[in-house]
């Protein structure tokens, strides 16, 4: 058995790789290998998401690595990328009280994820997951409940799907997804009683890459 490692600079793209050969019992040889190229480019984005906890915000996508893995004649290659998020959250609270509106409050989310495309260079359709937490506030007019209200959570399972459409440097980046919450007590009139764990999510981001 032996490892060869090779690694070089071209551009914007450092690439490594690793080959592996066996012999097994019956004389024959494999070989395997695995090549990482990482790309230091990045995309930025706009994006809106809805109906329910609906944000809108800007998204950064450092495009990462390709990973070939290879078994003699066979091969296998998936792409992979970091993408931040920060967003201005908008949230109805149910206040179930008869004859009163649900109230509208707003905050902030920030969720840090990892994408991995299987067709082209950081393009085509993808899976992800992002790590989240958001804090949207309530005003203070909900009559005798008096101070204001504040919702927050974290959640570490957010499982997104998507297919993004490269333009030349121009991202269209469609995707659907689902969040499950773990809610932070809620201050003032927030009961967390009144709040789904799992929230729905459809949006759209259109960026460009530098």
């Amino acid at each position: 058995m032996f490892a060869t490692f090779l690694a070089f600079c071209p551009g914007f793209a450092q690439t490594t790789t690793t080959t592996t050969t066996t012999t097994t019992n019956d004389g024959k040889t494999h070989t395997a290998s695995e090549t990482s190229v990482y790309d230091k480019n990045v995309t930025v984005s706009a994006f809106g998401s809805f109906p329910e906890l609906n944000q809108v915000g800007l998204s950064v996508e450092f495009l990462g690595n390709k990973k070939t893995k290879a078994m003699d004649s066979k091969s296998f290659s998936f792409y992979s990328s970091k993408v931040v998020n920060v967003a201005y959250g908008m949230m109805k609270y149910d206040v179930n009280v008869p004859g009163i509106d649900d109230l509208e409050g707003e905050g902030f989310v920030v969720e840090l994820g990892q994408r991995t495309y299987f067709m082209g260079r950081n393009s085509g359709p993808y899976l992800g997951n992002f790590l989240s937490y958001g804090r949207i506030s309530y005003d203070d007019d909900f009559g005798i409940f008096g101070d204001e209200g504040t919702y927050s959570y974290f959640s570490f399972f957010s499982p997104e799907a998507g297919y993004k459409i490269k333009l030349g440097p121009v991202a269209v980046d469609p995707f659907v997804g689902i969040m499950w919450k773990l809610e932070i007590k809620g201050k003032g009139y927030i009961d967390n009683r009144n709040v789904d764990e799992w929230v729905p999510r459809l949006g759209l981001k259109i960026g460009y890459e530098f």
